[in-house]
């Protein structure tokens, strides 16, 4: 394994080789279910902040909607039409005359 880190073990700690290993190995279990026990929380935390932005991006994106439904409303206004109508086109109402009535059977 680390020579480097074997040294330092037989010189100041005398730990037989397969005494080291198990050492070793229980060790890493520890920390394996360290890490287990605390991905959980840590995951939880990111979700966490994921839902409080999505929730933000929802306000800002009804609010966008409720401006765009009352645009639309005051675009499609009958008035502001026949204003736009009158102004830009010259429309006037028909006169007497121009308009003939179809009548369905």
């Amino acid at each position: 394994m680390f020579s480097w880190v074997r040294r330092i073990i037989k010189t100041r700690v005398h730990v037989s080789p397969r005494r080291f290993r198990v050492i070793l190995m229980i060790s890493i279990l520890l920390m394996v279910g360290a890490m287990g026990f605390v991905w959980p929380h840590v995951k939880k935390v990111k979700m966490s902040y994921e839902y409080q932005f999505l929730v933000q991006e929802q306000q800002r994106l009804l609010k966008e909607n409720q401006l765009l439904r009352a645009e639309k409303a005051s675009l499609q206004s009958l008035d502001r039409i026949y204003t736009l109508a009158k102004k830009h086109t010259d429309l006037a109402p028909p006169k007497e005359g121009q308009m003939i009535t179809v009548f369905l059977k």
